[in-house]
């Protein structure tokens, strides 16, 4: 099945008052690895066209949109293809939402093309699995791990004259080890994505994984701690201060669901100048090694930084461009990535004090609405100012609305897996339960 043909039961169907054609092709390796031997590697290829219908309609005056999406398989014939269009044209007409326009055709800038680029996928898997496999850490094993690289071909099409293609690649580990200690025999199963062939990175992620797992063998069952501050760092960095960048996005703010406004402070009201490291966030379109990254956003509107914190203060949205319309605002795009700004104080000063850093949750969550964050701990490490011990077990509950007057963020930044910011940040307002 063409994309002309597609065009074609399009044009055919009148109801219909504007279209997107998202269209994905992956070609890639999957490897997968038990202990430090391959058990198995095969090739995948796959097409994935995602079609989009909108119709218009106006109630009282008010002029309304609704749409549809379906998928369009490759081996659908035109009269196969014609019954899907009139389905969707039939389920957009019962759908409605305020009028919004789709992206019209305009300039975007390639980003910077993958190291991985002009090699095929099979080449670079043994020095990926190499590295992968030379991580080593007395006391803790590889259990196994599954290795991904895929290359993929973005082709964007709509109605109002975008047609829009671009590659990018993305690298994805699933990994489990493994180690014994005084605590037993011990898992941990743990995933990371990259997009650039950064072998030392690979072993040094892997690594960490490892001296997780020894510790964790030998940690002590953790007690009831009262004042101690939190550390989080990695990806459980990103989950948290996530939630300031996913309230900015433009359909929370417009539903009224998000507890931030521009114009305000990220910190609240009652936050006092020195009590905390102000963020400075930003939605951003490329990260050197962040496998999300891209040109353009799903509806084919080009993406730039952009920046939506100074200062603490909130100054631009940031998600799909219709919600932007909704409130005034110029849409910038929805973005995969963000950044926020580094802190005040190096990630050994944050270290300095007594504390409770959290290295490995059974699970993480932060609530988008209310700020309340927490998980059961698997690993963590008590510092009572002289000595620093493994600890399991045991949860840890707080909320962002309590810390986000007093959050403090490491000088040092890294790239997490959607986020280039703080190496750790700490929360000084938390409860810390004892474990069972």
């Amino acid at each position: 099945m063409t994309l002309e043909l597609l065009r074609a039961a399009l044009g055919a169907e009148r109801s219909i008052s504007d279209w997107k054609i998202v269209e994905t092709r992956r070609s890639g390796t999957e490897c997968f690895v038990v202990g430090t031997k391959l058990d198995m590697a095969r090739s995948v290829e796959a097409l994935d066209r995602r079609l989009t219908v909108y119709a218009d309609s106006a109630e009282r005056g008010s002029p309304g949109r609704g749409e549809a999406t379906v998928s369009i398989h490759p081996t659908m014939g035109p009269a196969e293809v014609e019954v899907v269009v009139e389905r969707a044209a039939a389920a957009a007409a019962r759908s409605r939402n305020p009028w919004f326009p789709l992206p019209e055709r305009a300039d975007w800038k390639p980003q910077p093309p993958s190291r991985f680029e002009g090699t095929g996928a099979d080449a670079w898997m043994p020095k990926l699995l190499d590295a992968l496999r030379s991580a080593s850490v007395d006391g803790a094993r590889i259990n196994s791990l599954e290795l991904f690289l895929t290359r993929l071909e973005t082709r964007i099409l709509n109605s109002r004259g975008v047609d829009a293609f671009f590659a990018r690649w993305r690298g994805e580990v699933e990994h489990t080890v493994e180690a014994s200690g005084s605590a037993g025999e011990v898992e941990l199963t743990e995933s990371f994505s990259f997009s650039e062939p950064d072998l030392g990175l690979l072993s040094e992620e892997l690594a960490r994984a490892l001296e997780l797992a020894r510790d964790r063998a030998r940690a002590e069952p953790a007690a009831p701690s009262r004042g101690l501050p939190l550390i989080l760092s990695g990806r459980c960095a990103e989950d948290t201060l996530r939630w300031f960048y996913d309230n900015l996005d433009g359909s929370r703010l417009y539903s009224g669901a998000s507890p931030l406004a521009l114009g305000q402070s990220l910190h609240g009201p009652d936050a006092r100048a020195g009590e905390y490291d102000p963020i400075d966030l930003a939605a951003e379109a490329y990260l050197e090694g962040a496998a999300g990254s891209a040109p353009l956003d799903a509806d084919g509107l080009p993406l730039a930084r952009t920046v939506l914190a100074a200062g603490g203060i909130a100054v631009e949205l940031h998600g799909q461009a219709r919600y932007a319309r909704y409130l005034g605002r110029k849409p910038s795009g929805d973005h995969g990535l963000f950044s926020v700004s580094p802190g005040s104080q190096p990630a050994a000063e944050l270290r300095a004090r007594p504390h409770l850093e959290a290295a490995a949750f059974s699970s993480y969550d932060v609530d988008a609405d209310t700020g309340d964050f927490g998980g059961e701990v698997r690993l963590a490490y008590v510092f009572d100012g002289s000595q620093r011990r493994p600890v399991t077990g045991g949860t840890i509950t707080g909320s962002l609305m309590d810390n986000r007057a007093r959050i403090r963020l490491s000088r040092e930044t890294a790239l997490a897996e959607s986020m280039l910011g703080p190496t750790a940040i700490l929360l000084p307002s938390v409860s810390i339960s004892g474990a069972k």
